[in-house]
């Protein structure tokens, strides 16, 4: 037995002796990404064979360092429910890849199966969730931590070793098309659920201990590859892989805690973006010596797709792409050929041979972590688990859809009577795939319920009408769309109305090689590279909104969207306005219950929304100036500001009580939350911090922790919130951390202010 083949020794070690017997080909092989997952195999009945193209790809390498997107199932792909890998076949599937994997390598080494899983596995059977922006209303990192668990489970039955997640990127910019990705505007409220996210998949594979100092565990696991690496949503105008021209205080205050909060993370995707013209796959800065010396992170940094070959722009070949992101600390490819060229680089310089061995040894290390060396194949006792944690996770799906919608206007209609006759109209009755967002793979019939099934044990009649398209009308068809939603309207009691956007892909439209839509198609306005210069509703649905209102029936507005369009004239018309984003296969359920009162609305917002394109940006947590915060044709401020939301009872925030303590060098922030009105219900409680006595203008306000609580009808809660003195730092005049002379904290409207002279915080 070789060193590396003994599972009792350090991870360092097996990873020393593996790197030692490598020839420089099977080294070139370990941090490629290259072949698509779907081009591995062919699908004839039940039956699944390798291809030719997968088999010639590990001959090249000698091996296979990771292959991405094996079950991916989706319009890019090409795969459906009929030529694609079902759920109970995908242990089989991952199994005969691994084992041609291991026995047509030298050295037996397998590959890292790597999914996307934004927000579900994006193949066949899978649960779908709501996408990041929605979830991020809940305010509950604890369940998108179980329901993070529930994914880990599910890939690892499956043969998955490493899930794809965005958290990092925040929304600075609606306009972008990725917004639905994001989790909102604040970056410690993105740091919470990345953190969430981490735990639910990883538990404690990684801790603050260096993992390569001991054995690999018996068990198998699935690591997380957190996405993206980093200030895609600060782009300018909007544009996706724009460029960001952030200066380095704004980068280290804004982005500084979403680093931190992926330092136990098995791996981070890099952005396609730069910084301050520098690309983030060759910031050798941001990738080695912020990442890891200063954050301490020790997984590995993975390429997004084909972002190595757009280095070449800038190079001018392949051979110097390849060294500036091996010296930049980018360890793994996907897609690209630019790292099929290392040889060409390292003929040109043979020290970069140091970088590759870096990079592989760092592929090596995961492989090792995560169980792949001992434990390669999927068992059939794993195997048989799926369906178990399937059924659990619809279970966890139906309460995060419910924790994510947000209730933004109510006339006293909300909740719905039962048992009356009921209007379901809008562009979003036809199609579930208007509810999930990208990243979405083919449904099955018994994977959903639509919103007009939703609704039908709660009336006593449900009539139904389209009404519109989202975006692109059909001229012979707009009129007898809109007679038929003005006739179904006028026969019911009060309807439901559903508006907003789409990012549901069809197999009849064009890709980019990255997996991006070519161009704007159809009634698709939302998803990577789908990006809007005007945040305004079609005229087909705002002229569909005057019909409806024109019945005078009670009207219901549901917003499904992955952005926040210019909700204006909805709130204007509308009796009541409910923000359901994109939230996933249990949506349309998770609507019925909330407007008819079997579950209550809890969801806060997570961005300050605005009131269109051309008051951006709005986020809280601009810089405090001298300026004219309005303009002379409109309101600069939010339409609705970060952290609002109705409920159908009522609260009072009270009693906000400061104690600091010199020894922990922390403060304790007391707050009373009283549940005043008739329902049972949750609260999502907001900490923020304004500091004041500063050497560089502050920001207007932070979020500093939040914290959901639940509270029967008539009862109260205190709850405490410990904020240590480090989180109240910010980089003065000379870049220095160090704190202002005054903190106010805040608790809905209530406030308390604190001087700082006697904390005691090292300036760095």
């Amino acid at each position: 037995m070789a060193p590396y083949q003994n599972d009792t020794l350090p991870i360092r070690v097996r990873v020393q002796d593996l790197l030692a017997r490598m020839t420089t080909q099977e080294k070139i092989s370990q941090v490629n990404q290259h072949l698509y997952g779907w081009q591995s195999y062919t699908r004839y009945g039940s039956e699944f064979t390798l291809t030719d193209q997968f088999k010639a790809h590990v001959a090249w390498g000698g091996g296979l360092g990771a292959l991405y997107g094996l079950f991916r199932a989706d319009p890019w792909s090409g795969r459906t429910l009929e030529n694609g890998i079902p759920a109970a076949q995908s242990a089989t599937v991952s199994n005969m890849v691994q084992q041609y994997v291991i026995t047509h390598s030298r050295l037996g080494i397998p590959a890292l199966i790597v999914e996307e899983a934004p927000h579900g596995h994006q193949v066949l059977g899978a649960v779908s969730y709501p996408t990041n922006l929605g979830k991020s209303n809940s305010f509950d990192p604890a369940l998108v931590a179980q329901c993070a668990q529930l994914q880990a489970a599910e890939l690892a039955a499956k043969g998955v070793h490493l899930a794809l997640v965005s958290t990092l990127d925040l929304l600075k910019d609606p306009r972008w098309g990725r917004s639905e990705e994001t989790f909102g505007e604040s970056p410690t409220l993105a740091a919470a659920y990345t953190q969430a996210i981490i735990r639910g998949f990883q538990g404690n594979l990684i801790t603050d201990d260096c993992f390569l100092d001991h054995p690999a565990d018996a068990d198998r696991h699935v690591g997380v590859v957190i996405k993206h690496l980093i200030g895609q949503g600060d782009t300018l105008g909007g544009h996706n892989a724009g460029t960001v021209p952030l200066g380095e205080r704004e980068v280290r205050e804004v982005y500084g805690p979403l680093v931190a909060s992926i330092r136990h993370a098995v791996g981070v995707m890099a952005a396609y973006n730069d910084i301050d013209g520098v690309p983030c796959h060759a910031n050798q800065q941001l990738l080695t010596r912020w990442l890891r010396t200063a954050n301490h992170f020790q997984g590995l940094v993975m390429a997004d797709g084909t972002a190595l070959d757009r280095l070449t722009d800038l190079t001018g070949s392949v051979a110097a792409a390849a060294q500036q992101a091996l010296t930049a600390g980018v360890d793994l490819s996907l897609w690209d050929d630019v790292y099929t060229h290392i040889d060409q680089a390292l003929a040109a310089d043979p020290t970069l041979m140091t970088a590759l061995d870096t990079a592989v040894a760092r592929v090596l290390a995961v492989k090792f972590l995560l169980g792949l060396f001992d434990r390669p194949l999927v068992s059939p006792s794993e195997a048989a688990k799926l369906p178990k944690i399937i059924t659990a996770s619809h279970q966890a799906n139906a309460k995060l859809a419910v924790e994510s919608m947000t209730l933004v206007k109510n006339n006293g209609v909300l909740p719905l009577a039962r048992n009356q006759k009921v209007a379901v109209i809008g562009p979003h009755t036809a199609s579930i795939y208007d509810w999930l967002g990208d990243y979405t793979a083919p449904q099955a019939p018994d994977q959903f319920t639509s919103l007009t099934d939703a609704v039908r044990p709660y009336a006593s009649q449900v009539c139904t009408a389209l009404g519109s398209q989202l975006r692109v009308g059909v001229p012979d068809q707009d009129y007898r769309w809109l007679d038929e939603a003005e006739d179904c309207a006028s026969e019911s009691d009060a309807v439901i109305l559903t508006l907003g956007g789409s990012s549901a892909r069809a197999f009849d439209m064009h890709f980019l090689t990255n997996g991006a839509l070519a161009a704007p198609q159809g009634n698709t306005d939302t998803g990577e590279n789908v990006d809007l210069a005007d945040l305004s509703l079609s005229a087909d649905q705002l002229s569909l909104l005057r019909v409806i209102k024109n019945t005078g029936k009670p009207l219901i507005v549901v917003m499904v969207q992955g952005r926040p369009y210019d909700i204006r004239p909805v709130l204007a018309i509308a009796d009541a306005v409910l923000l359901a984003w994109y939230p996933g296969q249990a949506g349309p359920q998770a609507v019925a219950d909330i407007l008819f009162g079997q579950t209550t609305p809890t969801g806060r917002l997570a961005i300050s929304y605005p009131r269109s394109s051309g008051q951006l940006p709005v986020y809280y947590y601009q810089r405090h100036a001298a300026k004219n915060a309005d303009y002379l044709d409109e309101s600069g401020a939010p339409l609705l500001p970060f952290g609002a939301g109705l409920d159908y009872t009522t609260w009072i925030v009270h009693s906000l009580s400061l104690t600091h303590d010199l020894i922990e060098q922390r403060t304790a922030i007391t707050v009373t939350a009283a549940n005043t009105g008739q329902y049972d219900s949750s609260l999502p409680l907001l900490l923020f911090g304004r500091f004041r006595g500063t050497t560089v203008l502050p920001r207007e306000k932070q979020l500093l922790a939040t914290r959901r609580v639940t509270i029967p009808a008539g009862q109260k809660q205190t709850v405490t919130f410990t904020v240590p003195d480090t989180a109240l730092t910010y980089y003065d005049a000379h870049m220095r951390s160090v704190l202002p002379d005054q903190v106010t904290f805040s608790v809905g409207d209530q406030t308390q202010t604190i001087t700082t002279r006697y904390f005691h915080v090292k300036e760095n």
